[in-house]
Formats: structure tokens, sequence, C-alpha cells
């Protein structure tokens, strides 16, 4: 799949950053033009936040990092909680999905163009990364816990 992919958006006008894990070399996927970037690995915390799409299966950690992110996704799910995850985010309007029997360089290019050119992926998905960081943290929580604790009870609407 990130041979494809890697096909699929070389010729495109986008910064391309591919990694492809911590056990597989890069070099697998062959020279690539200057902005096609392959690495082992870069924290999804550093590198999210520089990107406008997420390109991924769709496991729970990558759709919460893209959220937390603001980032709409692809998402190519193959195993596991990926394909509800990926129904889930196309469901609410911040990903599409492609299966990934279906993948070929034109239809990664098509979904990426698209995507990209529809403003309404982004919105959506920066409306629920501010819905998410609204909500009251993880102190808020603890005070909870700490009165039900005490008090045995807790009021209405906490």
């Amino acid at each position: 799949m990130l041979g494809t992919i890697a096909e699929g958006l070389r010729e495109e006008p986008v910064e391309l950053i591919i990694t492809v894990g911590r056990d597989l070399d890069p070099s697998v996927l062959g020279p690539q033009p200057a902005h096609v970037h392959v690495e082992r690995y870069i924290p999804q915390s550093l590198l999210l936040p520089r990107c406008d799409l997420a390109i991924m299966h769709g496991g729970y950690n990558s759709v919460m990092s893209a959220l937390y992110a603001g980032l709409p996704g692809l998402v190519m799910p193959i195993a596991a909680d990926q394909p509800i995850n990926a129904q889930a985010c196309a469901r609410i309007g911040i990903a599409r999905v492609v299966i990934p029997d279906t993948l070929t360089p034109q239809l990664i290019r098509q979904q990426v163009r698209e995507m990209l050119a529809d403003g309404g992926y982004r919105e959506r998905a920066r409306r629920l990364q501010a819905e998410a960081l609204a909500l009251p943290g993880l102190e808020h929580g603890v005070a909870l816990l700490e009165r039900l604790a005490r008090e045995k009870t807790l009021p209405v609407g906490s």
C-alpha cells in the first residue's frame, strides 16, 4: 500500500511524508522526488499538526491523533478496529474510506485531490477538535472521583 500511495502522489504538488515503521527500511520504496519523504518513524504529535490530511489504516491511536490535530483522513482499514473507526469517521464527514483491495495510484490521487479541494472535511475535523478541546480535562474527572469517595454521591449533571 505504501508504494501505491507514493506512486499515486509522486507527481502531485504536495509534501508527502510516508512512515514505514521501525522494522522496514525506507529504501524499500526506492528513490523518490524531493517532495516525497520516507522515514521509519516520526512521532505523530510532531508530524500531524503540520499536515493537511492524514492517510492511515484507521486504528484508534491514529484516528485520535489526527482528530486531536484537527485533520481529516483518508482511511484504508485492514483489520481489528480499523473498519469500524473508518466508517464512524466517514459517517460524521471527517474522512473518506478506501478499501485496500481497490487501492490504485489513480484512486489515491483522486481521493487526495478531492479531499484537499473540499474544505468541508477540514472544517468538520477542526470543529470536532474544538469540541473535544473544550471538554473538561483530567483534573475534572479526578475532582469528581475525590468527591464521590468523600460524599458517596455526585450531583446531577456532573
